[in-house]
């Protein structure tokens, strides 16, 4: 799911800004579905003395035209120039930051007589255009995400977001707004705020949403919605789906709403806004947005959204759009939301459940970010934009908040939180906000922590470095590589009495740890506490390991029929277009040139034989027994090559040349697994190896 709170990055992070603070926008729109057209009054009112321009620089989508500009009645001469110029709304632009902007047309507003007045003013706006820029799908072929636009008016519905440019745009700043909609055809509107005003005249039905909180941008979805709602402690509760929406789906959101509002409410503090909105839409989305969530009508009817995703595009109402994020210093709020949506959830479901999503969130780490080119610091992190910000911004910043809550105890990480929000609603915070909270409250000063883990770039090295006898007791030496990092490293063990544990701090490079004489077994952070770099032989061969190669090379089976094998190609020809992968027949391969690139073997062939065959030898009769259970599914499996750990080969064996371009499309999807079985383009089943040793692991007993 993707929050569009992150929008708002791209003026964050495009430089500095200059101050031209709006303090309310005043907004009546109409739109034309089948034209595509959208005609809006919007009176602005400006901050006191901030404008000392002859003119005012304002963008607006290139589309719309502004038929007038007035103050206090009198018209202003407006001009549209031929190009915008990035100096006019930032001191220092940031180049590589404002391809959004390319959507825009820059105008210049002419002062009135005398220049702009020094107190408040408002400036009125006329202007009217078609949006409709078409939908695009995810840049990279086998990476995630929904298809994506700047915005659009189409007749099964209408998405503006601050990408459109379809509110007038004079730099940063928050404001409030009052936004009235009139929609005829049974079209309702969606926006941030409360709905003060939900009329029908005839065929017209006129909307106003108002703001409580200031805002970044101003969102608006419409379309023709049956509008179902209730009230729960004074929160008002919608779902605005189509007509063939089954009343029972959306009382099913209805009910986990509340659920989780009553949960985050408890956990952090009360719910900042006056309602709450699940608004379904025409094409495949999941978005987050200030007060409501738009999800594509597939999307909503996933049976596990409910008590994933949505949860947590709720939560992002108190991180994100109620606590807001000071992007000049990094993006805290998604691994945080991950944390206390995604992970939390599957800690409910059981321990082994979040213990395989931590050691989901290392693997993802060491797959797609770990090497020098990828990786950055939390601190640089804004958006995710493939799987490597993913597993940084998501994965690595959800492992340090959960170091903190085993360093602090849930009592103290939760009070924590909780006086984050109560400081800092509605204010934008940073990690460094963070750290100064979570050292009042501890009596600890952790600022020097957080910026080891927020501030560097990297992960922990951790290793046994020996575990020898030293009179009746066993030493087990820890430790880590390069530069260390503050670590308690959790370390259990077995003897005669049972299982046992304890934490080790381990400072620098090196810390020891005494043990009983009679243990059999001792492990070092089993249960993956820490955030640091996995060994391989400690974690499942997944298709993360190829799908976050830095080179790849594809093999066309040579068993596989001439249909099967076209099929396969095309899907090797759509992940190449933004990868570096090289494409090669069976008969072709030379594994002197494959070299160190991992491999996914597409269709049936001898080279699929032999890496079942070397995979028995690890992995006992799993491998067998899968391939035999797929007979007529899909099967999609991972091995590690057995003499190189860093390389490992994906096989994908479709059951028709029909459903192969769709199981393509479906791989990205399953990273974190070992294998996969597709009944059609339904999965009908994944799991993972079972890992057998381990680095990290010392057992007595063999050795006795």
């Amino acid at each position: 799911m993707r929050t569009l709170i992150l929008i708002t990055i791209l003026l964050l992070c495009a430089g500095d800004a200059l101050a031209r603070p709006i303090l309310h926008h005043d907004l009546e729109l109409r739109l034309e579905p089948a034209a595509a057209m959208l005609q809006v009054t919007d009176r602005i009112r400006f901050a006191s003395g901030e404008l000392d321009e002859a003119a005012l620089a304002v963008l607006l989508h290139r589309d719309l035209e502004i038929q007038s500009v007035r103050y206090g009645g009198a018209p202003l001469a407006v001009e549209a120039l031929r190009r915008w110029r990035p100096r006019d709304f930032y001191e220092r632009p940031d180049y590589a930051e404002l391809g959004a902007f390319e959507v825009a047309r820059q105008h210049s507003v002419t002062a009135p007589e005398g220049g702009w007045p020094e107190g408040e003013f408002e400036l009125e706006f006329v202007y009217a255009g078609a949006v409709y820029d078409s939908l695009h799908a995810p840049e990279v072929a086998y990476g995630r995400g929904f298809e994506s636009t700047s915005g659009l008016i189409d007749e099964r519905g209408a998405f503006l977001s601050w990408e459109t440019f379809w509110i007038p745009w004079v730099g940063e700043g928050r404001f409030h707004y009052r936004l009235q909609t009139e929609l005829t055809d049974g079209w309702q509107s969606m926006s941030q705020g409360r709905r003060v005003v939900h009329e029908v005249d005839g065929e017209l039905n006129r909307t106003v949403w108002q703001t409580e909180a200031p805002q970044e941008l101003i969102y608006l979805v419409a379309g023709p919605y049956t509008i179902r709602e209730r009230e729960q402690a004074g929160v008002n509760l919608y779902t605005y789906t189509y007509a063939e929406t089954p009343e029972d789906l959306c009382d099913t959101y209805l009910d986990a709403a509340g659920r989780y509002l009553d949960l985050y409410g408890e956990l952090i503090g009360p719910y900042g806004f006056s309602k709450w909105a699940m608004v379904e839409n025409w094409w495949q989305t999941g978005f987050g947005m200030p007060g409501f969530t738009l999800l594509g009508d597939r999307v909503i009817r996933l049976p596990f959204i409910v008590d994933t995703s949505y949860g947590h595009e709720i939560l992002h109402c108190w991180w994100g759009n109620g606590v807001y994020v000071d992007y000049d210093k990094g993006n805290w709020c998604e691994g945080l939301t991950a944390y206390q949506a995604d992970y939390a959830y599957k800690l409910a479901e059981s321990d082994a459940a979040a213990r395989d999503y931590r050691r989901n969130s290392l693997t993802g780490y060491l797959d797609f970010a770990s090497s020098a080119t990828r990786d950055f610091p939390l601190s640089e992190f804004r958006e995710r934009s493939d799987f490597g910000t993913q597993a940084i911004g998501y994965g690595k910043c959800l492992m340090v908040f959960h170091m903190l809550e085993e360093r602090l105890g849930s009592e103290q990480f939760e009070a924590g939180l909780r006086d984050l929000y109560t400081r800092f609603e509605f204010q934008p915070a940073s990690w460094d906000d963070i750290a100064q909270i979570f050292s009042e409250l501890s009596g600890e000063e952790l600022q020097g922590w957080f910026d080891q883990w927020v501030k560097r770039t990297g992960a922990a090295k951790v290793s046994i470095r020996s575990l020898e006898r030293d009179g009746d007791k066993w030493v087990l030496e820890i430790g880590q590589e390069g530069e260390p990092y503050p670590l308690e490293v959790p370390v259990t063990w077995r003897d005669a009495s049972g299982d046992s544990s304890a934490r080790v701090v381990l400072d620098g490079t090196t810390a020891t740890l005494s043990l009983p004489g009679d243990i059999v077994s001792v492990a070092v952070d089993p249960d993956y506490h820490l955030f640091r770099e996995v060994f391989r032989e400690e974690i499942p061969a997944t298709l993360s390991q190829v799908l976050g190669a830095d080179s790849t090379m594809v093999v066309i089976g040579r068993d596989s029929p001439d249909a099967m094998r076209e099929a396969l190609r095309k899907v090797a020809q759509e992940w190449s277009d933004n990868q570096n992968m090289l494409i090669v027949d069976e008969d072709d391969f030379d594994a002197a040139a494959a070299g160190a690139r991992n491999i996914f073997l597409l269709g049936q062939g001898p080279m699929v034989d032999a890496v079942f065959d070397e995979a028995a030898a690890s992995l006992g009769t799993a491998p067998g027994e899968l391939r035999a259970r797929a007979t007529g599914q899909t099967l999609v499996a991972c091995f590690r090559d057995p003499h190189d750990a860093d390389i490992a080969r994906a096989i994908v064996l479709p059951a028709s040349p029909e459903v192969a371009a769709a199981i393509g499309r479906k791989i990205p999807h399953y990273t974190r697994y070992s294998w996969l079985l597709f009944e059609g383009e339904q999965n009908a089943g994944k799991g993972n190896w079972t890992v057998l040793s381990s680095p990290l692991r010392r057992s007595l007993e063999e050795s006795r």
